[in-house]
């Protein structure tokens, strides 16, 4: 499979697990998932796109140069259901901090607003050399190890589907792979929890780990939820999400940017496609997406 329609997968399958995850976020019950009209796209997606605009405007990864054009974005009034980690970064390089000291630390910094952007690093970065970038793109707005621990291990799991061991190995293999290569952290433990209940569902995955916004959580329940393509569809897949609760819009995000990477933009749904299709930013990820991709021909 070609890298650019790899990539296409990745975004467009993050945008529409962002788009129908941010229409039930607040839901208290949800009988069933409509399909049929996904809403529209929050941060996720857009500091994904502004992380991608970033790369085709340097032709490198840069953290200063992400940060700008997520200031930009900010600046425009073009992002929507900002974390507290993310806006108050935002908010001290408005004032002219510096990409480095923006942000929150500590306890407090341990969200997935740097995780759920990160994924275009993989096509672009390695996350074994290049941990160091990664940790600079991250602590733009999240300076604590979880967050950083959770950003490798999105990447990680785009390494697998990009080297073909995401539908070459099982699970299980899966998550014991990713969670080798990350530091000690509670998103390593919880992959390797995961790891150690073979077979759970979805729902029980959210139940075992969490699915709360909390990195340690939704990285690992994300990754693990995108390891069930294999046996269901991605409409499933996502709806199970949903249907957990939670932070709905980012763990259907991340889920689907690995899904779709996996599948690949000219495999993914029809029907999903179409309703993307619907959403206000698609055209622009679209042609952002291709533009990005003809850099890596």
């Amino acid at each position: 499979m070609k890298l650019a329609n790899v990539l296409k997968g990745c975004l467009v399958g993050g945008a529409i697990g962002d788009a129908i995850g941010s229409r039930y976020e607040t839901s208290q019950i949800i009988i069933a998932i409509d399909w049929n009209d996904l809403g529209y796209i929050t941060d996720d997606t857009q500091l994904t796109l502004a992380t991608c605009e970033a790369i085709l405007e340097t032709g490198e990864v840069s953290p200063p140069a992400i940060a700008q054009k997520m200031l930009d974005w900010y600046n425009r009034g073009r992002l929507r259901g900002l974390g507290a980690s993310t806006l108050k970064a935002l908010r001290d390089l408005q004032v002219g901090a510096h990409w480095g000291l923006s942000g929150r630390t500590g306890e407090y910094a341990a969200g997935n607003g740097a995780a759920m952007r990160i994924a275009p690093l993989a096509f672009f970065l390695s996350p074994v050399t290049d941990r160091r970038l990664v940790r600079d793109i991250c602590i733009i707005t999240h300076k604590n190890d979880e967050a950083c621990t959770g950003c490798m291990a999105i990447l990680h799991a785009l390494a697998s589907v990009l080297s073909g061991d995401w539908f070459n190995h099982s699970e299980g293999w899966i998550l014991e792979h990713i969670a080798s290569l990350l530091p000690d952290t509670l998103v390593k433990d919880n992959l390797l929890r995961l790891h150690g209940q073979p077979g759970l569902s979805i729902p029980e995955a959210a139940a075992l780990i969490g699915c709360s916004g909390h990195v340690a959580q939704s990285v690992p329940f994300a990754i693990y939820s995108a390891t069930k393509i294999k046996a269901l569809s991605f409409k499933e897949v996502l709806s199970a999400i949903v249907c957990c609760g939670g932070d709905t819009d980012t763990n259907a995000s991340m889920a689907g940017q690995i899904i779709g990477a996996s599948l690949g933009w000219e495999a993914l749904p029809p029907e999903l496609v179409q309703s993307f299709m619907e959403i206000d930013e698609s055209s622009h990820l679209l042609n952002i997406a291709d533009k990005l991709g003809e850099k890596l021909r």
